[in-house]
């Protein structure tokens, strides 16, 4: 089933940088929150990774890691930049 709500921009931004490092889509990622929430067992697949869909995919990971726990777009334009030097 399909549903539309509203999430404050933050909050998705931080939604979506997690679904990116942990290599899963924010769809699984909500999912799982409202499976918790409820109390309901997780899918058999809730442990297995999303493969990524696109080549550069991947490296999300590194940069939201390297993003010192903040999730704006400052702090994820300075962990690219951080990432293109060779730095961490």
């Amino acid at each position: 089933m399909k549903a539309t709500i509203d999430i404050d921009a933050t909050v998705y931004r931080r939604l979506k940088v997690e679904a990116a490092r942990r290599g899963r889509t924010i769809r699984d990622l909500v999912a799982e929150g409202l499976r918790h929430v409820l109390g309901l067992p997780g899918s058999p697949d809730v442990d297995q990774p999303t493969p990524p869909s696109a080549p550069w995919f991947g490296a999300l990971r590194k940069y939201a890691s390297n993003a010192g726990g903040r999730h704006d777009l400052s702090a994820m334009r300075r962990s690219v930049a951080r990432a293109r030097k060779g730095s961490s």
